[in-house]
């Protein structure tokens, strides 16, 4: 087999897709966090608000995630929006140990419960929406 046929069937796999997808998710997730920082500096809120909104910020990002993946691999929507969210729950768990040193908020169970079935629900819709042609 050659290095382009390897490179391409890498490119197609599930995994490489769930990686990709949970690349877009983390960016959408930052520019939701970012919109909310500026709105939240322009008023005072209480800090149970900021939980809230950063748990909505992760269910938008983890539906991303898995809408996109799951349009583009156009089958296996809900083990790919699954796998996008565990993918994504890592990648922040760590990264808030890293910056933070401790992790916040909702418990870890729960976060992960969120983003997998945000996730999930994304995945399925992605595979069932209609492709359109140009």
């Amino acid at each position: 087999m050659t290095k382009h046929r390897r490179f391409e069937r890498f490119r197609n796999s599930l995994i490489s897709r769930s990686m990709l997808s949970a690349g877009w998710a983390i960016l959408i997730i930052l520019l939701i966090v970012l919109g909310f920082a500026f709105l939240l500096t322009k008023i005072d809120v209480p800090e149970s608000v900021v939980s809230v909104v950063t748990a909505a910020a992760l269910c938008i990002g983890a539906y991303v995630g898995g809408y996109v993946g799951a349009r583009k691999n156009r089958r296996n929507g809900l083990l790919l929006g699954v796998m996008c969210g565990g993918v994504i729950f890592i990648i922040l768990f760590l990264l808030s140990l890293i910056f933070v040193k401790s992790t916040e908020g909702l418990s870890g169970g729960a976060k992960l419960f969120l983003v997998m079935l945000c996730g999930s629900i994304g995945g399925i819709v992605g595979v069932n929406s209609k492709n359109t042609r140009y």
